[in-house]
């Protein structure tokens, strides 16, 4: 596979690396605990790192104020304080550079006419999520400033599902404008079979998802055994006093089985996609994608089971989360490879 080396390409590259980045240092802002540090959202003059004593004495003042502190960490100290604010502050920089990245080339591509109409609705849509997203983060940071200690998970789901579409999008977009320049003879990657990477790709991204939940509400942290639940088949549920679905969104118990069953499942579905290229004669060998998605959604599962047994160290939790970047990435891959063939739009379209 050879991709064309273009500015438009470039951008679209860049965007998707930026976006990459800037979800572990996401990860690492929500591992960490600093997600609550800053307790403004000032989108001017919010880029500015405090660089003096006063400056931090008026920042720790704020933070002292909200129940996290008083609840949580009334003993820290401003040293301890800095670490946290700059995780913080680092990730809502980064946003900012990320939207820089958007605008500034895309002034000078508009300009030079470097994008072909086909892609405005989709570019535009970007610029538009890049905005939500900050709005999401904002207010996903204002739940955890009053009444609790911790943002809430649903808000917390939403910024990291945010996130995985504008990831998608960007990264799709840039796969699509060079998929034409594919060799159709000797590339060894498509398979035909579109609806099956596309119910993976679904699955893939809903466990993604559903892992905000389990991160948002520590559920990881009930058991420290696997595959059982501390010995248990199935977690034991004691003093039960929410009722139905909403169980599965507020519940640990709850969470972390659904999560665990339902990776068992796509697992299962992979082994099924295994199958069915081997059953159609398909050499999985030459199918280099596949081959990247297997060792890496079994180094996923690894990774869970060592976190598991670990009590979720930062560093594991981390690497769970870039590899699941990794799974996503190469998922669309798969998918978008699979759409094509000789007599698909791809190989008619004028770009």
């Amino acid at each position: 596979m050879t991709m064309k080396i273009n500015i438009f390409s470039i951008w679209l590259l860049s965007l998707t690396l930026s976006i990459c980045v800037i979800i572990l240092i996401g990860g690492y802002t929500r591992i960490s605990d600093s997600g609550l540090s800053i307790t403004e959202w000032l989108p001017i003059s919010g880029v500015m790192y405090p660089l003096n004593e006063i400056q931090w004495q008026i920042e720790f003042s704020k933070y002292q104020k909200i129940d996290e502190f008083m609840l949580v960490n009334s003993t820290m100290t401003l040293n301890e304080f800095k670490f946290i604010y700059f995780w913080e502050w680092f990730h809502r920089f980064f946003a900012r550079l990320i939207g820089l990245l958007y605008l500034a080339p895309l002034i000078y591509l508009l300009i030079k006419k470097k994008i072909q109409n086909y892609y405005f609705i989709r570019i535009f849509l970007i610029g538009f999520l890049l905005g939500v997203q900050a709005v999401i983060g904002w207010y996903m940071v204002q739940s955890g400033l009053i009444g609790r200690v911790d943002v809430s998970q649903y808000r917390l789901a939403m910024h990291l599902t945010m996130a995985f579409i504008i990831l998608g999008i960007t990264f799709q977009t840039l796969l699509e404008v060079n998929i034409k320049h594919i060799n159709y003879k000797t590339d060894s990657y498509k398979t035909y079979n579109e609806y099956l990477f596309l119910i993976l790709l679904l699955f893939i991204f809903l466990q993604i998802a559903y892992g905000a939940f389990v991160s948002g509400t520590h559920s990881g942290l009930l058991f420290n055994t696997w595959p059982t639940y501390n010995g248990d088949i199935f977690p034991l549920i004691e003093n039960n006093s929410i009722r139905g679905i909403i169980n599965f969104f507020e519940k640990g118990e709850y969470i972390i089985f659904i999560h665990r069953t339902f990776a068992l499942f796509i697992l299962l579905f992979v082994i099924y996609i295994n199958y069915d290229f081997y059953k159609k004669n398909n050499d999985i060998k030459k199918n280099y994608l596949l081959l990247i998605f297997n060792f890496t959604f079994i180094l996923q599962i690894l990774l869970g089971v060592l976190m598991t047994f670990q009590n979720i160290p930062w560093y594991l939790a981390l690497a769970h989360q870039g590899n699941a970047i990794i799974l996503f990435l190469v998922t669309i891959s798969m998918w978008m490879l699979s759409k094509k063939s000789p007599q698909s739009n791809y190989a008619r379209r004028d770009y």
